[in-house]
């Protein structure tokens, strides 16, 4: 009788944990806490069943141990659900729910297997069983599925094109940090383009635009601005931002842009590079349509654990409203890597930058709130590993001002 009471639940529970493993953690891939706290969360039943199988019965304090096992356990695999609320599905949450429910019943029926003193076999089976499904865990999805090219998720680029005024509004958002990093980068850029080529206005091509942070903060300042993106909604909100209603907004993709050779002075790319598969050909299109002398500005992130813990996973956990996604770790760019793209292309990297947050109350507050004021700030520092910010000369030649009468066709 005590063995079919037990077998129902613990039936019940193998197969609820199939179809989460089975089904589940294979559609939305599991980001590295689940890839470590799955095994562990199966190795504190695994602690129990073996608790179990070595205290003998006659031991007074056997069973008071069990039972802190146990407890400890129920509580320890609820540990994900910050993650599970951030990712899983209405159907996921509603079997994490029953799993939940069942764990308690589980060990429960492992302690009445015991106390009953006739199926230690059975424990012990049941122990390998479990032994062997939380290897399963930690080689499967810490080894050979996270080695898997088709297993590497895809930043979200879809997200920006659903915030409109909350472009230039919003705190609750990590978009606010990305216009914090323009008041940081703005004016940098504006000053390098004045001491390399001249204090004339130039022809600028500002891909990845967004909702115009930089185009219009040149067009500002006398250039002749177009801003690429592949999202009307977000170009939309630009225009509107647009104060001198003289860039020239384009929908197009940055690895395949509809100007001639060497058509623009200068060309941006500013936390691009990181949200393309190839950021090789964005490099390519930009050299090509720069003209001999050009400048290249960019900033990406660099892909390093440090890189990986702030601007992936603190971002999730700090922002509020962080979207799954924002960023992917292996989409970031070594310095190494963008110079080569660069020096394949024709293009001398001639300033980089490393670039963090300031450590300071503005800090603190996101910390607590969520919220990112706009007394939020970025700063140089020498240091690559988190991200960097650079410029890059295209090599051949010295490039003249641009005429008036080109600045006319780009504001037409």
């Amino acid at each position: 009788m005590t063995l079919a009471l037990a077998a129902v639940p613990i039936a019940l529970q193998a197969l609820a944990m199939v179809a989460d493993e089975g089904v589940f953690h294979r559609k939305r891939e599991l980001p590295r806490w689940e890839r470590i706290g799955h095994p562990l969360d199966t190795l504190s039943i695994a602690l129990c069943i073996a608790w179990l199988l070595a205290a003998p019965r006659t031991w007074s304090g056997a069973l008071p141990v069990y039972v802190g096992l146990a407890t400890s356990s129920t509580l320890f695999v609820t540990k994900d659900e910050g993650i599970h609320a951030k990712l899983c599905s209405a159907w996921e949450h509603w079997l994490h729910a029953m799993l939940f429910a069942l764990h308690p019943v589980v060990l429960a029926a492992y302690g009445a297997l015991w106390w009953s003193g006739r199926h230690g076999t059975l424990l012990a089976v049941q122990l390998a069983g479990v032994v062997a499904f939380g290897a399963y865990q930690a080689i499967y999805w810490n080894a050979w599925r996270r080695a898997r090219p088709s297993a590497s998720p895809v930043v979200d680029n879809t997200w920006y094109a659903e915030l409109g005024p909350r472009w230039y509004e919003a705190a609750d958002t990590p978009i606010a940090l990305l216009r914090a990093e323009a008041r940081h980068r703005n004016p940098w850029i504006a000053d390098k383009i004045a001491a390399a080529l001249g204090p004339g206005p130039r022809r600028v091509l500002d891909l990845g635009c967004g909702a115009g942070f930089l185009a219009n903060a040149l067009a500002e300042r006398g250039h002749g601005v177009v801003g690429v993106d592949a999202s009307d909604d977000s170009l939309a909100v630009a225009r509107a931002y647009d104060r001198t209603q003289a860039v020239t907004y384009v929908r197009g993709d940055a690895c395949a842009l509809p100007f001639p050779p060497a058509r623009f002075d200068v060309v941006c790319a500013m936390d691009l590079l990181e949200h393309v598969a190839e950021p090789a050909r964005v490099v390519a299109e930009a050299a090509r349509v720069l003209a001999p002398g050009g400048l290249l500005f960019f900033h990406t992130f660099n892909r390093t654990w440090l890189a990986n813990l702030v601007v992936v996973k603190g971002v999730s956990w700090f922002v509020a409203n962080a979207p799954r996604d924002l960023h992917v770790h292996h989409l970031f760019v070594k310095p190494d890597e963008l110079r080569a793209m660069c020096l394949a292309h024709g293009l001398e990297i001639v300033a980089l930058h490393g670039s963090r947050p300031r450590v300071r109350w503005p800090l603190v507050r996101m910390l607590a709130t969520g919220c990112v004021g706009d007394d939020f700030a970025f700063t140089f520092t020498r240091s690559l590993a988190l991200g960097y910010t650079g410029c890059a000369r295209k090599l051949a030649g010295v490039l003249p001002r641009a005429r008036e009468g080109e600045l006319q066709i780009l504001r037409s």
